[in-house]
């Protein structure tokens, strides 16, 4: 990297507490960010970053955009972006000082910290103690982004629009949402996140149609992570970290990070390109699209330890959007474990009925075919879909009527008693979509046989 060592900003980039992983590097006169690997990680075979930083470098080294995009993308969106911003006093385009305020526990494994701060590991603070009361209070005075900063600290540090804080609890509070909750501090790291229903009108039981969802696509067979309702003055989803594992005995608890990346960083794409339509849906802008796409999804099993396993798992995860109505599918919302050299598709996550919210645009965010709704969706572009993404007709069939039986269950699974009735009132539609939709698409499937590759 040229520059001055004045001009260079470094961060140490560490795993589970202290365990180096190489070194990032900021020219800020020239605007150029470098990347190394400490020799001792690359040689053990531990894993990369992403696909787009092998261990052997280019002859010129990483490309800096493609630090930056992966760096971005760790980054939350929205409201909770602008309130870290806000408290920081750092402008949007300062990814350097974000991630140096926001990167000791991000999405995934890896820890970014100043070079002469001791790492994780050795920076030993005692937990602080998160009250029921005290979090209801928060949620119940805050505005969006309101969950971001905690006693002058910005702790929102998860990628995504949506308000929600990371916490640590010994128990599972899945299964007991009324166990003991810290935010965490080094060496523990959160295994939950807590999502409140947002405030205003907009989005009506959130909470509830995203927990309804998720325990739809459990009964599909999906991997999905695990949710539950935590009961406040409004209501809690509670998800369970599938980038942790941990184990608590006594006055001793542990916190092993997985390495995950999201479709964006899996295919070297900007958090602004989460959406086919990168430029937005737009007459005069829709014709581009150049952002994450289903055929780019799918192309990437060509990276998994078992391609025709990871293609399946996409298949069916793009089907069940489908089904329930999640237009807003997009290339962050499907992600990956990463080791030495291979991907492996992660559980689902963030799988809502958009549909219930028909003042949200329910353009989709990665086309089937051409076709950007279920208004254009037909036989034929559901075999372009599949002729797209390289999956076959009888298998396409076959997982369309797999999900239709397993639709079946939805009513089933509505009268579950974690429900209010309000609740159970809003949600039905939802399970009355599902099966109509499933059923539509074994249809669809059928008709789609009649179309081969020489048709595209």
């Amino acid at each position: 990297m040229s520059g001055s060592e004045d001009n260079v900003h470094r961060l140490r980039v560490t795993h589970d507490g202290g365990t180096p992983v190489g070194e990032l590097a900021y020219a800020r006169a020239e605007d150029q960010w470098s990347f190394r690997y400490d020799h001792a990680w690359a040689r053990q075979g531990a894993f990369q970053l992403s696909p787009a930083f092998p261990f052997e470098p280019p002859p010129d080294g990483y490309d800096s955009h493609a630090i930056r995009r992966f760096i971005v993308n760790l980054f939350p969106e929205g409201a909770p972006l602008r309130a870290a911003l806000e408290q920081l006093h750092v402008a949007p385009s300062n990814a350097f000082a974000l991630l140096r305020e926001m990167g000791g526990e991000t999405t995934g494994a890896l820890e970014f910290q100043p070079v002469d701060q001791p790492t994780a590991a050795a920076a030993r603070r005692e937990q602080r103690f998160l009250s029921r009361e005290e979090l209801s209070g928060r949620i119940d005075a805050a505005k969006d982004g309101g969950l971001t900063v905690w006693d002058g600290r910005v702790r929102m540090s998860i990628a995504g629009y949506q308000d929600k804080l990371a916490v640590w609890a010994a128990h599972d509070l899945v299964h007991d949402t009324e166990a003991s909750m810290w935010l965490p501090e080094p060496p523990l790291a959160s295994t939950f996140i807590l999502k409140p229903q947002p405030a205003g009108p907009r989005t009506p039981h959130l909470v509830a149609n995203e927990h309804y969802c998720m325990t739809l696509a459990g009964a599909y067979g999906a991997q999905v992570a695990r949710v539950a309702i935590m009961r406040l003055k409004v209501p809690v989803l509670v998800v369970a970290r599938f980038d942790r594992q941990w184990r608590a005995e006594e006055n001793q608890a542990w916190v092993t990070k997985l390495h995950v990346i999201d479709g964006c960083q899996a295919a070297d794409l900007s958090v602004d390109s989460k959406h086919e339509r990168h430029l937005g849906n737009s007459p005069a802008l829709a014709q581009y699209r150049d952002g994450m796409s289903l055929p780019r999804l799918f192309g990437l099993a060509a990276l998994m330890r078992r391609p025709a396993v990871a293609r399946l798992e996409m298949l069916r995860w793009a089907l069940f959007q489908l089904a329930v109505g999640n237009s807003d599918a997009h290339g962050k919302n499907f992600s990956f474990f990463v080791d030495r050299t291979m991907l492996e598709p992660a559980p689902w996550y963030d799988v809502v009925s958009v549909a219930q919210y028909p003042e949200l645009d329910q353009s989709f965010a990665m086309s089937f075919g051409d076709a950007f709704g279920w208004e254009e969706l037909n036989a034929m572009e559901l075999a372009h879909f599949a002729h797209l993404c390289g999956i076959n007709q009888k298998l396409l069939h076959r997982e369309t009527e797999r999900l239709s039986r397993a639709m079946k269950r939805a009513p089933e699974l509505l009268s579950a008693p974690m429900y209010t009735e309000e609740e159970r009132d809003f949600l039905r539609p939802i399970c009355e979509l599902v099966q109509r939709l499933s059923q539509t698409l074994v249809g669809l499937a059928a008709g789609a046989r009649a179309f081969t590759a020489e048709h595209f």
